[in-house]
C-alpha cells in the first residue's frame, strides 16, 4: 500500500501572507487542527496548527486579523511523497514527533495530506498495511511519542 491510496487529496491551504484569523477560519469550517502554507505556484513553504495560531495570539499581543501566517507558521515541514508507504511515513511522525504529514510531489507542490488518525483508520481494517510492517502497536508507539511531553520536568 501507499500513501497516494489513503491521503487525503482535498486539502484546504493559506499562504504566508494570509492573516491567522484566516487560516484559524479554515481550520473551524473544516474542522481540522492543521493547514499547510502554499506559495502562490502550490509549493508547500510550511505548515500552521490550531496550536501555533494560540500561541501567537499569546505571544504577539495582537489580533489574529493583524498578523500574517508567515509570523506563526512552521517552515522545516516534514513532507513524503506519494509513493512512500504507511510504514515509512509513521515512522517519520515517530521521529519527528509529529501527527500530519504533507504529501507532496516532485516539485514540491502540495497534493495531499496524511495524519497518524488516517493511518490508525486503515490499520482498523488489517492486521498490517500491505505487509510493510506497520501493526497496531507501531501506531501505538507513534502516538505515545508524539504525545510525550516535551520538557523533562514533566517526566516523572
Amino acid at each position: 500500500m501507499k500513501i497516494v491510496e489513503i491521503m487525503t487529496r482535498d486539502v484546504h491551504t493559506c499562504t504566508p501572507t494570509d492573516t491567522l484569523a484566516t487560516a484559524g477560519q479554515i481550520m473551524w469550517e473544516n474542522d481540522c487542527g492543521a493547514v499547510p502554507v502554499v506559495d502562490r505556484d502550490g509549493r508547500l513553504v510550511g505548515i500552521i496548527t490550531d496550536r501555533d495560531l494560540a500561541m501567537a495570539a499569546q505571544l504577539q499581543g495582537v489580533a489574529l486579523r493583524e498578523s500574517s501566517v508567515a509570523s506563526a507558521m512552521a517552515r522545516d515541514v516534514k513532507a513524503c511523497g506519494p509513493q512512500d508507504t504507511p510504514a515509512t511515513v509513521q515512522a517519520m511522525m515517530q521521529q519527528y514527533k509529529i501527527r500530519r504529514v504533507p504529501v507532496v510531489d516532485a516539485d514540491k507542490r502540495l497534493v495531499g495530506i496524511i495524519s497518524l488518525g488516517d493511518l490508525a483508520y486503515v490499520m482498523s481494517s488489517q492486521q498490517t498495511l500491505g505487509g510493510d510492517g506497520m501493526t497496531w502497536t507501531s501506531i501505538a508507539h507513534t502516538l505515545a511519542a508524539v504525545s510525550a511531553p516535551r520538557i523533562a520536568r514533566y517526566r516523572r
